[in-house]
C-alpha cells in the first residue's frame, strides 16, 4: 500500500492511499457501494459499525455510526454523514464525510474521491481524502486519520478475499 500525507497548522489533512486489492474490480464495487457488505470493513481495525442506514446513489446519503474498541476512548457511538456527489458504476466514488458530535454538529468537512481501475493483480483503488478539523477535538481525530484509513483499508483487503 502506498500512502501519502500532509497535515498543516490549521487542521487540514490530505491523504492519498493506493492500494491493489486481489479481487475483481466488480466485486471491489459492491463492497463500497452495497451497504451489507460496507457495514462489515468499514472504519479501523476492532471498530464496529452497528448502524449503517441509506443509499450510494449520486444525491445518496449514508449515516453511519461506528463504535471503537470496549475501553478505549473510542467507546462510544461515533455518528457520520456520507453525502455522495459523484457515482461512477464501477470507476468512481466522491462523497463528502462528516463525522458529527453528540448534539449532531460538523466536527469535521470532509471530501473522498475513491477511483476502482483493473489491475493485472485484480483492483487498483486510489482513494484521496482531504479533511478539515472544525472544533479542537477534531484535530485529535484528524491526526489519527492516516492510522483509521490504513487500518480500513487493511479490513477492506481481508474482507474482499475472504469473499471471492
Amino acid at each position: 500500500m502506498n500512502m501519502q500525507s500532509n497535515m498543516d497548522i490549521h487542521g487540514e489533512r490530505s491523504l492519498t492511499i493506493t492500494r491493489v486489492l486481489k479481487a475483481p474490480r466488480d466485486l471491489v464495487w459492491e463492497t463500497w457501494t452495497q451497504i451489507n457488505h460496507l457495514k462489515e470493513w468499514w472504519g479501523p481495525e476492532r471498530f464496529t459499525t452497528p448502524v449503517m442506514e441509506g443509499e450510494v446513489r449520486k444525491g445518496g446519503e449514508l449515516r453511519i455510526v461506528m463504535r471503537g474498541p470496549k475501553g478505549s476512548p473510542w467507546d462510544k457511538d461515533l455518528p457520520m454523514v456520507m453525502r455522495f456527489r459523484e457515482v461512477v458504476p464501477g470507476k468512481k466514488l466522491v462523497f463528502e464525510n462528516e463525522p458529527l458530535g453528540p448534539s449532531g454538529e460538523k466536527l469535521i468537512e470532509g471530501l473522498t474521491t475513491v477511483t476502482f481501475d483493473d489491475h493485472p493483480d485484480g483492483t487498483l483503488v486510489v482513494m484521496t481524502t482531504d479533511a478539515k478539523a472544525l472544533t479542537e477535538p477534531a484535530l485529535t481525530m484528524i491526526e489519527g486519520m492516516n492510522q483509521g484509513w490504513a487500518q480500513t483499508f487493511d479490513k477492506l483487503a481481508r474482507y474482499v478475499t475472504k469473499n471471492l
